[in-house]
C-alpha cells in the first residue's frame, strides 16, 4: 500500500471527520461522505459542525490542499481502495438496543462500489458479532467476493481526538490474516503502535471494555461519595486520603458521568453477553449507580426549596454546564447528565430554569427550553445555582462576587466540588451540597 491510496470515510461525525483529517494529514487522499446536505455544505466551506481543539484549521488546510473532499454520495471515480465506516449506532430509547439501520445502509452503499481486493474497515461501535454477522453478509451479497474486512475501533476522548489519534495504540481485528495486515498498514501511517487481536469479535469487545471500565471506575467513586454523605463524611476527603501515597488505590473523584460512549458502551457489552447466554451483573450495576445521580441532584434541589418555603414552580434555578463534560472541553450535549437533571426537575414542577455553558451555544441551550444567560445573569436572583461539569473556566471565577448575587437562603449544588464549601456557606445563609 502506498501513501496515495484513496480512502472513503462514511459518516462525518466526531469519529469520521477527525479520522479523515488525520489520514489526509498523513498523505492519503480522503473522500468524506456526509448524507445530510446542510452539513456537507458546511464542511465543504471549511466550517466544522462541532467543536474539537484544532479541528477547524486542519479542516481548512486539508480542503485547500485537496487531500480531503466532502460529498453526499460515494463518487464513482476514482476507484476507492479502502472504505471506513463511522456511522452512528444509537441506542433505541425504549429498548436500549443499538439501531443498526445506518450501518446496514452504509454497507449496502459501499458494496456497490467495491472492487476486487478492496478493504472495508468498520469503526462504528457495535455489539460483538455484528461485523461478521451483519456487515459481512451485506458486502458479500452485493459486492465482489474477494474483499477484506477489519474492525478497528475509535477510542479517542472528545476534545483531544486529533491529538490522541496520533499516539493512542490502534486495535486491529481482521476477518483473516490479510485483512488484519492491510488494516494495520493504514494505521501504522498514523500511530506508532498497532495492537492486533485474533478476530473481528475480539476487536469489537475491546472497544466496549474500555468505556465500560471507565464507567465502572466512576461508579465506584460515586458510590463511595454517597456512602460518605450518609455517614456524615466528606467523600472527596476520604477518596483523596485513600489515594495519597498508597500505590494500590486510584479512586477517581465523584462527579456526574455521561456522554454518548459511557452511557452506550456498557449497555452494548451487557447486551452482547446476554445474547451469548451470560447475564453480567457488575457492568449494569455501575451504569445504574451513575444514572441515579441525576435524580438525587434534582430531589436535593427540590427538598432545599421546600425547606426554605419556596415554590419550585416559581423559584429560579440556574444551571451551568450543559456539555456532557468540562475537560477536555467540548460542546457535545448528547447524553449529558444535565439533560436528565432537566427532565427530573421539570417532573418535580420546576418552570424557571436559566442556563449557561462555556462551550455550548446559547441557541442550543434555548432549544432545551432553558433561558440562555451569562454567568452574572444566571446568579442574579437565583434560588439555586447548579454546576454540572468541571470546565476549567470555573477556576477563574471570583466566586465570592457571584455568590452575592444569589437570593437569600439559596442552594449551591456543586456537582464537581469546584468551590470551597466553607466559603459558600459564609455568604448570607447560603447552603452548599454536592455528590459526596
Amino acid at each position: 500500500m502506498t501513501d496515495k491510496k484513496n480512502i472513503c470515510v462514511i459518516g462525518m461525525g466526531y469519529v469520521g471527520l477527525t479520522l479523515s483529517l488525520i489520514l489526509a494529514k498523513k498523505g492519503f487522499r480522503v473522500q468524506g461522505i456526509e448524507t445530510r446536505p446542510e452539513l456537507a455544505k458546511q464542511l465543504q466551506a471549511g466550517t466544522p459542525h462541532f467543536y474539537e481543539r484544532g479541528l477547524e484549521p486542519l479542516l481548512r488546510e486539508c480542503l485547500d490542499s485537496g487531500a480531503f473532499t466532502v460529498s453526499e454520495t460515494i463518487p464513482t471515480a476514482p476507484t476507492i481502495d479502502v472504505f471506513i465506516v463511522a456511522v452512528g449506532t444509537p441506542l433505541d430509547p425504549a429498548t436500549k438496543v443499538p439501531i443498526l439501520d445506518s450501518l446496514r445502509l452504509a454497507a449496502e452503499n459501499i458494496a456497490s462500489h467495491l472492487v476486487e481486493g478492496a478493504l472495508v474497515i468498520l469503526r462504528s461501535t457495535v455489539p460483538v458479532g455484528v461485523t461478521r454477522g451483519v456487515v459481512l453478509p451485506v458486502l458479500r451479497r452485493h459486492g465482489p467476493k474477494n474483499i477484506f474486512l477489519a474492525f478497528c475501533p475509535e477510542r479517542t476522548v472528545e476534545g483531544k481526538a486529533l491529538e490522541e489519534l496520533e499516539y493512542l495504540p490502534q486495535i486491529v481485528g481482521g476477518l483473516d490474516e490479510e485483512s488484519s495486515r492491510r488494516a494495520e498498514s493504514i494505521f501504522t501511517r498514523i500511530t506508532a503502535k498497532v495492537v492486533r487481536v485474533s478476530s473481528l469479535e475480539a476487536a469489537e469487545m475491546t472497544k466496549l471494555i474500555d468505556n465500560s471500565y471507565r464507567d465502572l471506575c466512576f461508579a465506584f467513586a460515586n458510590e463511595i461519595a454517597m456512602i460518605a454523605k450518609h455517614l456524615g463524611v466528606a467523600g472527596d476527603e476520604v477518596i483523596r486520603a485513600a489515594n495519597d501515597g498508597y500505590p494500590r488505590t486510584h479512586v477517581a473523584l465523584p462527579g456526574f458521568c455521561g456522554g454518548l460512549c459511557l452511557k452506550k458502551d456498557p449497555r452494548i457489552l451487557s447486551l452482547s453477553a446476554q445474547r451469548a447466554g451470560y447475564r453480567p451483573r457488575l457492568v449494569g450495576a455501575a451504569r445504574q449507580v451513575n444514572e441515579e445521580l441525576h435524580r438525587y441532584a434534582a430531589l436535593r434541589i427540590a427538598e432545599h426549596l421546600k425547606e426554605k418555603g419556596k415554590d419550585i414552580g416559581r423559584a429560579k434555578i440556574f444551571i451551568s454546564g450543559f456539555a456532557f463534560k468540562g475537560r477536555p472541553e467540548t460542546d457535545d450535549i448528547r447524553d449529558s447528565p444535565t439533560l436528565e437533571v432537566l427532565v427530573e426537575l421539570r417532573q418535580l414542577g420546576a418552570a424557571r430554569i436559566a442556563g449557561h455553558d462555556f462551550m455550548v451555544a446559547p441557541a442550543v441551550i434555548a432549544s432545551l427550553g432553558v433561558e440562555p444567560v451569562s454567568l452574572e445573569e444566571g446568579f442574579r436572583g437565583a434560588d439555586c445555582a447548579v454546576f454540572m461539569n468541571n470546565h476549567a473556566g470555573y477556576e477563574k471565577l471570583d466566586i465570592s462576587r457571584y455568590l452575592l448575587l444569589l437570593n437569600p437562603d439559596a442552594l449551591v449544588f456543586d456537582g464537581w466540588r469546584l468551590f470551597d464549601a466553607a466559603l459558600v456557606k459564609k455568604h448570607k445563609g447560603l447552603s452548599y451540597d454536592s455528590l459526596g
